[in-house]
């Protein structure tokens, strides 16, 4: 029987268009003589603040204060930059607030708690006066009087919220995390912190410094009261206690099963020319020899059973995934692997890993631009916040768009802790990655394990985890092959959820022998999740996500799935016509769409990490020349909590997702999708001709229960043609 493939070639359909001319104009909610009125003062505290600072803290004769944006110029076209290069001032970085304005611009948000931006500004004593004096000038531009209008507020910084996590350190000497506002060629800033900092005996570990955006990240040796002592240096953005290392724990759940250990594959793997990368305990052992190679590092040379045998369960469900008690032998693994031994007792003592130098090492193989895949079911143990960048999310975000790398994180297993401990921990709330949590059953009646962390992200990256897979429960264990221990494990945990999602679409790019991009197999993953009615978003994601490649490239008879994927070009648009039949039929119909993109980020700028986004207007009636507009990707596509988002978050996220249903006298004629790419650069808007183009995919399906909705659309559009299979063998499920 002939397979309904997955339909490519949709790109070929699409045209791009010049955008249309947008309004403008917004309400001011202040007079200037209103913002004279309020921040005057302000400023007035934050000279003489400025001046009482110890000179030490103060490298270059800078210093830091805080400018709140009304949160009706949250907008990137709105950022203040004229005001602070006229006034000599600079902007270090921004983070979310949420305020509740004096005046709101909408009548509607009238005495409500909203989001906006704080940015961080650095100046001398000198700048700060002269950006009161235009402030106070009549005579000044209307440009820079129309900027001061958008502020809020000004203050000084507050030593307190630098701190974070302080009362969990130890009153000794311990590891702490230090973010200074310094970029590559800020090295002046790093060595007047530590200069300052050896005054009160805390010694900073220069070597370790790991650089990101506008971002220095240091590790200092210091008592908590020592710490606290030099919290007024000018260009700190946070100080926390180092965080552990999350892996698997010696009293890990882990049962010996009786299933017997089926046999291992003669063959290669499917695609044995592509390898993926693993970081983890190690190996210890040569029986997987035929598909995996193992890197140790002088460091983590001496290891110890419980970290070994996590590697060799995580690196055996890539190869193999879930042990079938019905099958006698394992099915051909779909990539070759290497997987790194970053971890073991000799990098760190008690568990206490050094983030930093595990980071680096992951950094170093991932830069190398070797891998297109990789795994972590490794990361910080601590829960992600809205304000801060991991250092970990930060540099693999990076890596990630840099090298077009698709990396499953596991999202931690502390769900059933209280409160925001319960949320997912770096770097599963990277917005260029897929964060993996896992489900409690894999069979039909499933939810989220009680152990996987759960969302939201911070927005953009709102929908976290993007999706869970089964990682095994008390009333079902996860079973998988370790070879260490030559028999089957019951195991549970987001470890294995992570690399049994990279599995899927390992098995997809090894079969599928039209080219597919890593941003086209996110796609196809998120575009096939499970839903549920029972479970929230922030525990699920975006649903339940396959462990079958099979499911992402076939289609049922009543189903016709077709992927797109090329450019978005900035100042124009993309019309993507949605492949629907000019044949009458008088039953209900779903759409279902995904689209996908990878963007540099900010992480200075946590508000408005990502650089790039998507509008996508959905028109369900071009072919009768309607040019009239339905709601598809809108807001509430993203944000279903009660959780305070920001009125253009939603602009900027790199995953778009939604099926919905339509009654059957739904008129649709050649309906189609208009995506516009927009970009920025450290908050700031960017002019369109020096914008890059924005590599993206789609994924849309088109379902009519009853009617052969996959011949018809083939028939009508002969353009799309299905996928090419690399190999005629059926990959198991």
């Amino acid at each position: 029987m002939e397979r309904n493939l997955l339909l490519g070639n949709g790109n070929v359909l699409t045209t791009t268009e010049p955008l249309p001319k947008g309004r403008d104009g917004k309400r001011l909610p202040y007079t200037l003589a209103e913002i004279r009125e309020k921040i005057n003062p302000e400023l007035d505290e934050v000279i003489l603040k400025f001046s009482n600072l110890n000179e030490l803290a103060k490298p270059r004769g800078e210093s830091v204060f805080n400018l709140t944006l009304h949160p009706a110029f949250l907008g990137k076209s709105y950022f203040p930059e004229d005001i602070l290069r006229v006034s000599g001032l600079r902007d270090v970085g921004s983070r979310q607030l949420i305020v509740t304005p004096r005046k709101a611009a909408r009548k509607c948000d009238e005495n409500k708690p909203l989001v906006t931006a704080q940015i961080f500004v650095s100046g001398t004593e000198e700048s700060v006066g002269t950006f009161k004096r235009i402030l106070n000038d009549d005579s000044a531009a209307k440009y820079l009087k129309d900027e001061f209008i958008e502020i809020e507020s000004i203050d000084f910084f507050n030593i307190e919220d630098r701190k974070r996590n302080f009362q969990l350190a130890s009153e000794t000497i311990g590891k702490f995390e230090v973010v200074l506002h310094a970029g590559i060629d800020d090295d002046d800033i790093i060595k007047a912190f530590i200069i300052y900092a050896s005054g009160f005996n805390i010694s900073v570990d220069y070597k370790s410094k790991i650089q990101v955006g506008g971002l220095t990240f240091l590790v200092a040796y210091s008592t908590p009261n020592d710490m606290q002592k030099v919290l007024d240096f000018s260009l700190i953005r946070v100080v926390r206690p180092m965080p552990a290392l999350r892996c698997a724990q010696p009293n890990a759940v882990r049962k010996i099963s009786d299933i017997p250990t089926p046999e291992l594959p003669t063959e290669n793997a499917v695609l044995s020319t592509e390898k993926i990368a693993i970081f983890d305990g190690g190996l210890g052992t040569t029986d997987l020899n035929k598909w995996v190679t193992e890197y140790a590092y002088p460091d983590t040379q001496d290891t110890v059973g419980y970290l070994l045998q996590h590697g060799n369960e995580v690196t055996s469900t890539f190869l193999f995934g879930r042990v079938d008690a019905k099958s006698p032998k394992f099915g051909q693994p779909f990539m070759n692997v290497d997987h790194y031994r970053v971890l073991s007792p000799a990098s760190g003592s008690n568990g206490d890993w050094d983030l930093f130098d595990v980071l680096k090492k992951i950094q170093a193989v991932l830069d190398s631009g070797d891998y297109k895949f990789a795994n972590l079911s490794i990361g910080p143990h601590l829960p992600i916040g809205d304000d801060e960048i991991h250092v970990w999310t930060a540099v693999l975000d990076q890596l990630c768009v840099k090298h077009g790398i698709l990396l499953t994180v596991a999202v931690g297993n502390d769900g059933n802790e209280e409160g925001e401990a319960a949320r997912i921990q770096p770097p599963s709330d990277m917005v260029n990655a897929l964060s993996i949590g896992a489900a409690d059953s894999s069979g039909d009646k499933w939810g989220r394990a009680p152990y996987s962390c759960i969302g939201p992200g911070r927005s953009p990256g709102f929908v976290k985890p993007d999706g869970i897979l089964f990682g095994g429960s008390d009333d079902e264990l996860f079973y998988t092959y370790n070879p260490l221990l030559g028999s089957v494990v019951g195991v549970q945990g987001t470890s294995y959820a992570s690399p049994l999602a990279l599995r899927t679409v390992a098995g997809v790019a090894a079969l599928s022998g039209s080219p597919l991009n890593t941003i086209a197999l996110k796609a196809l993953l998120v575009h096939h999740a499970e839903k549920s009615k029972k479970c929230s978003r922030e525990h699920i994601g975006w649903g339940r996500m396959s462990e079958d490649p099979n499911i992402l490239i076939d289609c049922k008879d009543d189903t016709a799935t077709i992927i797109y994927y090329g450019a978005l070009a900035k100042g124009k648009y993309l019309r993507a016509p949605i492949p629907f039949p000019d044949v009458p039929f008088s039953e209900s119909f779903e759409l279902t769409a995904t689209l996908c993109i990878q963007t540099p980020v900010d992480p200075e700028h946590s508000i408005n990490y990502t650089r790039a986004g998507m509008q996508v207007t959905f028109r369900p009636r071009l072919g009768l020349e309607d040019t009239d507009t339905v709601d598809f990707f809108g807001k509430n596509s993203q944000y279903q909590t009660e959780r305070e988002s920001r009125s253009e978050g939603h602009k900027w996220e790199t995953c778009l997702h939604r099926s919905k249903k339509f009654n059957a006298d739904t008129v649709l004629s050649d309906p189609a999708f208009d995506i516009k790419y927009h970009a920025r650069d450290t908050s700031r808007n960017v002019n369109g001709k020096s914008a890059p183009d924005m590599q993206y995919a789609m994924v849309i399906s088109v379902k009519v229960a009853g009617l052969d909705m996959y011949n018809i659309i083939r028939q009508r559009y002969d353009v799309l043609n299905p996928i090419q299979l690399r190999t005629q063998i059926n990959i198991q499920s």
